[in-house]
């Protein structure tokens, strides 16, 4: 029987429901939504391959990515985390070290195209970002589904 893939929606936004949900399951993933701080907490302390934090201004987590993060990082500090969102690649950069600078001194940021596999240790610091347009099929698809895969071993 093989492992289930859990990963979780720590900061799900409609966009993260409703676009990354079936990008997930055709990865091979199986997406776990946190309905609020205290039902992440209780995910956090499940088996899982990693985790999304939505970008957005809102989620049904009552709480912004920053939080969110740390929340993550208390619990499962080498968990691999990925940002999602809608805006450009200059401002998901932007909200992405915003949300990890308290806790990260050197992140790497990547989109989907510019993801190299490194070693385990180096996920912990590196964060893919992926956009809404990273999700649609194509060759946008291709590669975020790879950086995806490897990124979260």
């Amino acid at each position: 029987m093989a492992t289930e893939r859990r990963v979780l929606l720590a900061r799900p936004h409609f966009f993260i429901v409703n676009q990354m949900r079936p990008f997930l399951l055709e990865a091979g993933y199986t997406p776990v939504g946190a309905r609020d701080l205290e039902h992440l907490a209780q995910e956090l302390g499940s088996a899982l391959c990693g985790a999304i934090i939505s970008t957005a201004v809102s989620s049904t987590v009552d709480a912004d990515a920053a939080t969110v993060f740390r929340r993550v990082r208390e619990r499962l500090p080498r968990l691999p985390v990925v940002f999602a969102g809608m805006a450009d690649a200059a401002t998901m950069r932007l909200s992405t070290e915003r949300a990890v600078k308290a806790l990260v001194s050197a992140p790497v940021i990547v989109a989907p195209q510019d993801y190299r596999s490194g070693a385990a240790q180096d996920r912990a610091s590196t964060f893919l970002v992926l956009r809404k347009e990273d999700l649609l099929a194509g060759g946008l698809q291709e590669a975020a589904v790879q950086a995806l895969r490897s990124h979260f071993g």
